[in-house]
């Protein structure tokens, strides 16, 4: 059976050279903590609460976007209005099948999205702090979600995975979610 990490976010990573610079412009640095408002899934998905998250996000003009945890893989979504999504999709086997008691197994698809907004925080400046607006880095509020879908494949039977009968789901279809909030600095 595989497990997957939910502090670890699953997205289709590019890789990029140690030396190179990574697509898009820099957005900003952020540190940001998720509480816990959903766990349907059990102990098949490990869910710290609260999840504690530190990424840079990118962004290009036409909409895409670029979220890097410190020396991780880089993962691309979409932003439009300060909202950014980074979704992927991956189905997995839990039970494989078993031909000789007719079991077709249980396979399912895992959905992470992670969602949020950013916003500039706005302060009072006065005419001294205007001279230096420009070295300065702006402060960034993040807010949004993070959430982990698991559906069976059609056709598949995921009874024995279910908690009453021993396996390590709670229930399927199952779904961790955290309501994330965060600061950060803008990046030059």
């Amino acid at each position: 059976m595989r497990w997957i990490a939910l502090g670890t976010i699953l997205f289709s990573a590019a890789c990029w050279g140690q030396g190179e610079e990574p697509p898009g412009e820099p957005v900003g640095e952020f540190e940001a903590s998720g509480l816990m408002v959903e766990q349907s899934c059990g102990s098949a998905i490990p869910a710290p609460d609260p999840l504690d998250l530190q990424f840079e996000l990118r962004s290009e003009d036409g909409g895409r976007a670029y979220w890097r945890r410190p020396a991780g893989s880089l993962y691309a979504g979409v932003h439009k209005d300060g909202e950014y999504t980074f979704t992927v999709s991956q189905s997995w086997m839990v039970i494989e099948p078993d031909r000789f008691r007719s079991y077709v197994g249980c396979s399912v698809t895992q959905r992470d999205i992670f969602t949020f907004i950013v916003e500039e925080v706005e302060t009072e400046k006065d005419e001294a702090s205007d001279a230096d607006a420009g070295a300065q880095p702006a402060l960034l509020n993040l807010s949004g979600s993070q959430t982990t879908e698991i559906d069976p494949l059609s056709g598949a039977d995921c009874t024995p995975a279910v908690a009453a009968l021993g396996g390590p789901f709670l229930s399927l279809p199952c779904r961790v979610e955290y309501v994330l909030t965060g600061s950060g600095i803008t990046v030059e």
